[in-house]
């Protein structure tokens, strides 16, 4: 095996919030075979829902909106953080065999199916579960025909539950899993007290020699409590359609104050932009971009009660009232080029000859925020008219994660071969994060790079296994192990970045092998894990994750110990080689 050997293999781990398999062909819950790779997606109704909760904290929702004549999808993906604050709330329209199943089964693996019960509701649903071991790791996931909206259950590794269903709606009825509650006690009544009679004082007993403490087992896994934010706050930049809107939108401003400034004019020059036109009656409807948030720096935006922004309008009309006239702002956010609305906000119209008030919008999201006016009246045929008016965009700064969590695991080994000793080492490290609201994942790379050296002793090792190993020489310095597309994520066909809207995972693997014939032995190595952002030209996170191995002499296996430190841990994991 050669020094990189296993060094490049990224260990699958389900991914816990959407690391989602595209799965084929949805069909009719009560012929849906999970076996083959089916879901319960095509079965699914218009206002199913399922809600799922995951290790490290967040929860995540699945809820069908609504179904097209060719099946086609729509449903409303909602993630939420450890405190229930909604952190991705966005709507997606898939094939139901293209639609989003938190979990799957490794295809290069064959898993181990069974029958078992989930008790959710007040009943339990039969479920089809998979169970599988990949090197040191073991993996299960289970599925139930009851179950709309992929029909995924629980997800396990290593005995421990990543991710679990929490409730679901079928047919309008709602299953939820029961929270414990501890059982009421009587009122203790009150008893009549003797009185008391004086007690002789004990005589003094010395005080016992404590008994040693145990020592303490080596710890396997070790990760920190998720950071809040990660890395320093970035500005987005404006995407290239926003500023030439701007610019389109700056002239077309102009000429329409300079039209109602001239106040002896009944018509007036003749001006079209997003669908405006000059003619009667005309509206001008602007946002004043002097007395308007423009650019808030992240320490502002936290401080600010609801996440508000500061904007002021300037609305004109000709005639100068407009009957039934009624104002919104229409708040939309961007990710990347894509823009979704998130709300609408009534603004009061004022009696004739007064001003507009200033106004106080809450709910603005980290990246990019367009505010745009729309005015509705009606018209002399009694019809209701909607006009688009101008916008104003207001760019938050934020950290480029959110809820980060790097924590790492390990596994060693020795096992007795004969007269020599076989040594194993596994280093698994695990990476999550919910990405900046105005990055969209497409536009972000991984990039992992490591330095570092593997030194053994060669001299006893026969020579045409001497001259192999001789030849795997490692350069000095930082060298680039990868670059994984957010939109790929694989690496040799295995998944390293899992992304499901923003909430991302990197799994990667670093192993060590040898036997006590190559002792002293020595594996040192420094992992750098950026996101990189096509917009960027320095990463804008990093984080690291060191391996540091040593062992002398074969007396010295007994007590060896693997070391790894990461970024976010407050103390090293060591890990002792344990008999095997």
């Amino acid at each position: 095996m050669t020094h990189f050997g296993k060094a490049l293999l990224a260990v699958f781990v389900f991914a816990l919030l959407g690391l989602t398999s595209f799965v084929a062909g949805g069909q009719d819950a009560a012929n849906v075979d999970f076996k083959g790779g089916k879901n319960t997606w095509a079965g699914s109704k218009v206002g199913d829902w399922v809600e799922y909760k995951l290790q490290l904290g967040p929860s995540v929702r699945f809820e069908v909106t609504a179904i097209a004549e060719n099946g086609d999808i729509t449903f409303q993906h909602t993630i939420k953080n450890a405190e229930g604050e909604s952190v991705s709330d966005n709507s997606r329209t898939r094939a139901p065999d293209k639609a989003p199943v938190l979990n799957r089964v490794p295809d290069n693996l064959n898993a181990a199916w069974t029958t078992t019960e989930y008790e959710i509701g007040g009943k339990k649903i039969s479920c089809d579960a998979a169970s599988w071991s990949q090197e040191e790791a073991k993996g299960s996931v289970w599925f139930s025909k009851e179950v709309p909206c992929g029909g995924m259950v629980k997800a396990i590794t290593d005995d421990k539950d990543t991710v679990w269903l929490l409730a679901y709606s079928k047919g309008g009825k709602v299953f939820r899993v029961a929270e414990k509650t501890p059982e009421p006690k009587p009122e203790p009544k009150p008893e009549p007290k003797p009185e008391p009679k004086p007690e002789p004082k004990p005589e003094p007993k010395p005080e016992p020699t404590p008994e040693p403490k145990p020592e303490p087992k080596p710890e396997t896994i070790l990760g920190p409590e998720p950071a809040r934010d990660y890395g320093d706050p970035i500005t987005m930049q404006l995407p290239e359609s926003v500023r030439k809107a701007m610019k389109d939108q700056g002239v077309a401003i102009t000429r329409m104050r300079v039209y109602f400034d001239e106040e002896d004019k009944d018509g007036g020059v003749v001006l079209e932009y997003e669908g405006m036109r000059t003619e009667v009656p005309i509206i001008y409807a602007a946002f004043k971009g002097e007395d308007c948030d423009k650019e808030l720096s992240y320490k502002d935006w936290l401080a600010r009660d609801g996440r508000f922004v500061d904007l002021a309008v300037d609305i004109r009309t000709r005639p100068k009232v407009l009957k039934g006239m009624k104002v919104q702002i229409v708040h939309s956010h961007l990710q990347g080029e894509v823009e979704t609305e998130l709300s609408r906000f009534e603004v009061t119209v004022p009696e004739p000859g007064d001003p507009w008030d200033s106004l106080r919008v809450r709910g603005a999201r980290p990246g990019i925020n367009r505010y745009s006016l729309v005015v509705t009246y009606t018209n002399k045929a009694g019809e209701e008219t909607t006009q688009t008016g101008f916008s104003h965009w207001v760019v938050v700064q934020s950290p480029p994660m959110f809820e980060f969590l790097n924590s790492v695991s390990a596994k060693a080994t020795r096992t007795q071969a004969g007269s020599n000793t076989a040594l194993a080492a596994d280093v698994r490290m695990n990476g999550s994060f919910i990405l900046h609201h105005g990055i969209d994942p497409k536009d972000c790379t991984l990039r992992i790079t490591r330095k570092g050296s593997r030194e053994m002793n060669l001299a006893e090792l026969p020579s045409e296994v001497r001259r192999v190993v001789g030849k795997e020489e490692i350069p000095p310095g930082w060298q680039e192990v990868a670059k994984v597309k957010f939109s790929d994520g694989k690496i040799n066909g295995q998944d390293v970045v899992m992304v499901e809207d923003s909430f991302v995972r990197v799994l990667f693997d670093h192993s060590f092998a040898a036997t006590a014939a190559v002792l002293p032995v020595k594996d040192e190595w420094e992992y750098h894990f950026e996101l990189l952002h096509k917009d960027s030209a320095s990463p804008l996170a990093t984080w690291t994750v060191k391996v540091d191995l040593s062992i002398a002499k074969p007396a010295d296996v007994d007590k060896a110990k693997l070391k790894v430190t990461a970024t976010g841990l407050e103390r090293p994991l060591e890990v002792a080689f344990l008999k095997k």
